[in-house]
């Protein structure tokens, strides 16, 4: 299972607390023609006791992999709904979410 391609617009805190989660990143990498085109950047992988913190203009994928259920601690500062969005890189598009 995996979440869209989306950010918080706002910071982020997650602790994982049981199974593996995948963090792939995107940035953004607009043109004139194509504002809300996003590249891959990276990515990170989450163990029990792993710690990941997000900026307001992180862009990322989770999913979970593995064969244990994925618990995570998530806490999130005021979201900014507006600017919170999913992103769709074969549309180059942003919507919000």
């Amino acid at each position: 299972m995996a979440s869209p391609i989306h950010n918080h617009a706002s910071w982020g805190l997650v602790a994982l607390l049981n199974g593996q989660e995948k963090n792939t990143f995107w940035q953004r990498s607009p043109t004139a023609d194509l504002p809300d085109r996003i590249k891959p950047v990276g990515g990170r992988l989450l163990v029990p006791g792993d710690i990941l913190c997000l900026m307001p203009d992180v862009i990322h994928r989770v999913a979970a992999i593995g064969d244990q259920p994925t618990i995570s601690f998530n806490l999130y500062g005021e979201t900014n709904y507006d600017q919170r969005l999913e992103f769709d890189p074969i549309q180059n598009t942003a919507k919000n979410f």
